[in-house]
C-alpha cells in the first residue's frame, strides 16, 4: 500500500515539475515568423539586434520584440490637390506615387509616420511644379510631370526617410466649373482656328495644281485636247447620246487651235 502511494506521489511530483518546466519555457521563449516578402527588425528592451531574413525566429528570454515590415511595392494616392496656377486658375491635381522600404531600420527611426512624411512630399512637389504655369501649360505639359515629380521626391525620400520613390504620376486633372468652360471656349477656338488654316492650305494646293494645270494646257494643246475629250466621255456617261456642255472660248480657242 506504502509503495503505491509512494509511486504516486513520484508520478504527481514529476508531473508538476514537468508542467513548471513546460510553463517556465513558454514564458522565456518567444517565437516570430517572417515571411518572404517582409524584413523584420529585432530588438530586445529596446535596444536594435539585427535585421530577420524569412523564416521562424526563436529567442530566448524575456525582453525581445520584433517589428515587421512589408518589402513590396506601394501605392500612395495625393488625393485632389487645389492648386492656383500663374494664371490664378484653381485646378484639383490627383497624384500617384508607387514606393518601397529600402532602409526598414531606417524607415522606423526617421519618422513617427513615414507614409505622411512622402505625402507631404508629394504634396508639396505638386505645388511647386504647378504655380509656376499657366492653365494651358498644364493641360499640355501634364502627361510629362511625371518625371519632374520624382526628381523632386526622390532624393529626399531616400536620405530622409529610407524610402525608394519608384514613380510618382498625375491621374487626374480637374478644373472648377467656370474655368473649365472658358478652358473648353478656348481649346474649341483654337480647333476652329487650326480647321481654317488646314482649309486655307487645303485651297491654296488647290488653287496651285489649277495653275499649273492651266500652264500644262497653254503650253500642250494636245494634252488640252485630250484631257476635254475624256471629260466629255466622262460626263456623257448616263446621259444617252446627247450632251450639252459649256466651254469658256479661252478654251474652246485651245480645242480648235491646229
Amino acid at each position: 500500500m506504502n509503495e503505491i502511494l509512494l509511486t504516486i506521489a513520484a508520478l504527481v511530483v514529476v508531473i508538476i515539475v514537468v508542467s513548471t518546466v513546460v510553463r517556465f519555457v513558454k514564458d522565456h521563449i518567444t517565437t516570430h515568423t517572417v515571411w518572404d516578402y517582409q524584413t523584420g527588425l529585432h530588438y530586445r528592451y529596446g535596444r536594435f539586434i539585427e535585421n530577420l531574413e524569412a523564416g521562424r525566429h526563436r529567442f530566448w528570454g524575456a525582453g525581445h520584440s520584433v517589428i515587421v515590415l512589408d518589402n513590396r511595392i506601394a501605392e500612395l494616392v495625393v488625393q485632389g490637390q487645389e492648386l492656383i496656377t500663374a494664371d490664378s486658375a484653381t485646378v484639383k491635381l490627383t497624384a500617384v506615387a508607387q514606393w518601397k522600404i529600402a532602409d526598414p531600420k531606417y524607415y522606423t527611426d526617421a519618422s513617427d509616420n513615414p507614409n505622411q512624411a512622402l505625402y507631404t512630399r508629394v504634396q508639396l512637389a505638386l505645388r511647386k511644379v504647378v504655380t509656376g504655369l499657366e492653365l494651358d501649360e498644364v493641360m499640355e505639359q501634364k502627361a510629362a510631370f511625371g518625371e519632374t515629380l520624382l526628381g523632386l521626391v526622390k532624393e529626399s525620400a531616400r536620405v530622409e526617410l529610407g524610402i525608394e520613390v519608384l514613380t510618382v504620376e498625375i491621374r487626374d486633372v480637374m478644373l472648377a466649373g467656370e474655368v473649365k468652360n472658358a478652358f473648353s471656349s478656348v481649346l474649341l477656338a483654337k480647333k476652329e482656328a487650326q480647321a481654317k488654316q488646314e482649309r486655307a492650305r487645303g485651297e491654296a494646293a488647290a488653287l496651285r495644281t489649277m495653275a499649273n494645270a492651266a500652264r500644262a494646257f497653254e503650253n500642250n494643246p494636245e494634252l488640252f485636247r485630250l484631257r476635254y475629250l475624256e471629260t466629255l466621255k466622262e460626263a456623257s456617261a448616263g446621259y444617252g447620246n446627247q450632251l450639252i456642255i459649256g466651254v469658256p472660248d479661252e478654251l474652246m480657242a485651245l480645242v480648235k487651235k491646229e
